[in-house]
This record gives C-alpha cells, sequence and structure tokens, in this order.
C-alpha cells in the first residue's frame, strides 16, 4: 500500500461504522477521468498535476477560513455520500466513497495531505490547499457522463 493509504485506514480503524471505502482497482480509473473531465482545464492530462486547484477550469472561490471544520460543516451533511480523493505527492490517487461524518473523522486524524472532496453528482469540488485555504470550483459546464459503478 502507501504510508497515506496506510494513515486514512489507521484513523477509520478508531471509527468503525463510518462510511467510506476506497474505490476498488477497476473503479477509480473512471472516477478519476469524470473528475478531470468535469473540473480540470485539460481534462485527463491535468491528473498530472501535483494540486490540482492550480488547474481548475471554472471559477473558484477561495478564502482562509477562521475555523476549517465550521466551514466544512456548511458544505457537507454528515449523513450524505461524496468523492474523496487523496493526493500523494507522487502522482497516486486515492478514491474513496465516504459519507460526511467520514470525512471529518480522516481529516481530524490527520490533516497534512492534499485531498479533494466532491459531491456525488460531480457539481463542485472542495478543496483544502496546503496554503490552509479552502477552495471550491463548479463543474465545466460541458461536462462528460458520470460513471457507471
Amino acid at each position: 500500500m502507501s504510508d497515506l493509504r496506510d494513515a486514512i485506514t489507521g484513523v477509520l480503524n478508531e471509527h468503525p461504522g463510518i462510511e467510506f471505502h476506497f474505490c476498488r482497482p477497476t473503479e477509480y480509473e473512471a472516477v478519476l477521468e469524470a473528475i478531470s473531465e468535469r473540473f480540470l482545464a485539460r481534462g485527463r492530462h491535468d491528473l498530472k498535476a501535483t494540486w490540482w486547484w492550480t488547474s481548475f477550469a471554472d471559477k473558484t472561490e477561495s478564502f482562509v477560513a477562521a475555523d476549517f471544520f465550521a466551514e466544512l460543516r456548511k458544505r457537507l451533511h454528515p449523513e450524505e455520500s461524496y468523492w474523496f480523493v487523496a493526493n500523494e505527492e507522487d502522482g497516486n490517487y486515492w478514491v474513496a466513497e465516504a459519507s460526511g461524518a467520514a470525512i471529518f473523522a480522516v481529516l481530524r486524524g490527520m490533516r497534512d495531505f492534499e485531498y479533494y472532496i466532491i459531491d456525488r453528482k460531480m457539481t463542485w469540488i472542495l478543496c483544502d490547499s496546503h496554503h490552509n485555504t479552502l477552495i471550491e470550483a463548479r463543474a465545466k459546464s460541458q461536462a462528460v457522463p458520470l460513471p457507471m459503478l
């Protein structure tokens, strides 16, 4: 595995019963493809970027939050399901389906990594840059169909 995935799994083991499932190897590529085509300026090509937030295609909103978790609570509902993508600097991505509660648990347990949260309809993407800035972007208007998983 990887140190990042192992660290996420370690946090999840402390919270049994929360909804967090890494995508199977046969599924994650389709999810990454849909995310890249919906949010990144050059689609799949921008998956090679170290930080996706430098390649968002559409307008973004960003700000430094005094209380990061309060801002996330405004956007994420504990019971709803989201796509969660953890990004390692070597270009590996760990894609998961996760509830808002599970995402909060992971982020409270470990915060020093790049990650992206995407609503299941893929209309918005949210991330916390390594500059402690919360960034939100909307999907491109010519979005590709969602993958069938």
